[in-house]
């Protein structure tokens, strides 16, 4: 994240995050923002972030515990299921435009998040690939951003034991009003709002159906790879976050709310620089008739003194 994406970030948070050190010195807003960004950006290990921001891992520690629980409480404001008639209208558009599948209004998939082995019931969270893990529920739109999560299951838990127990089942009632629905792989059931792979397809149009099914599915893993590439600490090649199941899922929360935030300002930018094209060319073209008007008006002056002169001359 650049600093011009920063600075705005840290205005954000100027009211949840004190200004002031753990040991009473005056700690700038900025640098704590900025120890918990490159936590979850590079390492698992807080040593590690310390020695990039010369910050011993106490405070370290401390910074990272105080901006997540910032964002956290301000994550309703950027991980959201719009059910307004304009992002109705965008979602099928935007998945339309992959492969043509019609009425999508979301992709949900599940990822793993590796942590260490929790004091309790340790067993639990080892998932099908042997590892301890919490099992993350992920909901994103045709621009990859997210628009519901959950991560307050171990990793032993299927996808289909998360669904009726997510916000997204309170979605479906929702749901049921839209004209759409959701699209899901083969570890979920088939809803009536949520439509999932065809297991043995037996005619031509099943098997379309589960191309342009596997192809709009793409949207959701290259969110998820965004996610984890963006944020590594999330990502098993990092290492196990080193926290109990509850605070790595405020951390998950935490980075879906910063991938969501930097793909709103990026978008914001563009269309800001989309007015300002369309604003120049606007200018240009009216001062290109404003020019051409001129010359029609030098041109007629012309005609006039020329018939005029005709005139005497008879």
């Amino acid at each position: 994240m650049s600093r011009e994406a920063v600075t705005p970030l840290c205005g954000l948070l100027n009211d949840g995050v004190q200004q002031m050190g753990f040991s009473g010195h005056p700690k700038a807003v900025a640098l704590k923002v900025t120890v918990a960004l490159n936590f979850y950006a590079y390492a698992s290990f807080q040593g590690l972030t310390g020695q990039l921001r010369r910050v011993i891992q106490s405070a370290v520690h401390r910074c990272r515990r105080e901006v997540t629980d910032a964002l956290y409480q301000r994550a309703g404001d950027h991980v959201h299921f719009r059910t307004n008639p304009e992002s109705q209208a965008q979602r099928p558009n935007g998945f339309d435009a992959i492969v043509g599948f019609p009425q999508v209004q979301g992709f949900i998939e599940c990822t793993h998040v590796a942590i260490k082995a929790p004091a309790g019931r340790p067993a639990a969270y080892i998932n099908r690939k042997g590892f301890h893990s919490l099992n993350v529920q992920l909901v994103c739109d045709h621009c990859k951003r997210f628009m519901q999560n959950c991560a307050h299951f171990s990793g032993s838990c299927h996808d289909a034991v998360i669904l009726p127990q997510s916000q997204v089942l309170l979605l479906s009632t929702e749901l049921a009003q839209i004209e759409g629905w959701l699209l899901g792989d083969k570890g979920y059931p088939l809803q009536t709002w949520l439509l999932t792979l065809v297991r043995n397809p037996t005619s031509d149009a099943e098997r379309r159906y589960n191309v342009c099914h596997r192809a709009t599915r793409a949207t959701i893993k290259q969110a998820i790879g965004m996610l984890k590439m963006c944020f590594s600490s999330l990502d098993r090649s990092g290492g196990a976050l080193q926290y109990e199941p509850e605070r790595v899922a405020r951390m998950v929360a935490v980075c879906c709310t910063l991938h969501n935030y930097t793909i709103n300002r990026v978008e914001s930018l563009q269309d800001e620089e989309r007015r300002e094209k369309d604003s120049s060319s606007y200018n240009e073209d009216t001062e290109g008739l404003q020019q051409e008007r001129r010359m029609g008006d030098w041109k007629a002056s012309r005609q006039r003194m020329q018939g005029e002169q005709r005139a005497r001359d008879v």
